[in-house]
């Protein structure tokens, strides 16, 4: 079994590391933001958020190996970047509490050779679920296309 570590400053999850690849991940209930690069490249397949969460900041989960995450009702805010390069990502439910997305949160990864240049998208689409009217469709609607690439999709829960 892996030996995790969480680093929790102020309320803010600043690091997670593992030893080792970790199917599950829960995130400690002390925790009320997810910080920029937290599970930067981390080797984890789900991660479950815990209801004291509110805001999953700017790349926090960065070229990690997530493929499925359970975003609870708590969470309000999600910043750019926070799922870029997340290439196994297929699907995300956004409950109707997110307000915010940032830009090029989900479906992108950073252009390698040209950074400076907008991103590029996965190849991919990312299933989006969420209720008609919410953030998450907007955040769908506008990043449906880019490049003549099918960005996201959004399904009515």
């Amino acid at each position: 079994m892996a030996e995790e570590i969480f680093i929790v400053e102020n309320g803010t999850l600043t690091k997670y590391e593992a030893d080792d690849h970790v199917e599950v991940v829960s995130i400690p209930d002390c925790v009320k933001r997810i910080g920029c690069c937290a599970f930067k490249e981390a080797s984890v397949e789900k991660v479950v958020i815990p209801d004291s969460v509110t805001v999953i900041e700017a790349d926090a989960f960065v070229d990690s190996g997530i493929m499925e995450i359970e975003i609870p009702d708590s969470v309000t805010t999600i910043e750019t970047w926070a799922f870029s390069g997340c290439e196994a990502l297929r699907e995300i439910r956004i409950p109707e509490s997110v307000t915010s997305i940032g830009a090029w949160a989900i479906g992108y990864k950073e252009n390698q050779f040209h950074p400076w240049l907008d991103p590029i998208p996965f190849g991919h689409p990312v299933m989006i679920y969420g209720k008609k009217g919410s953030e998450a469709e907007r955040y769908t609607k506008d990043n449906y296309w880019c490049f003549n690439e099918h960005i996201t999709e959004f399904r009515e829960i």
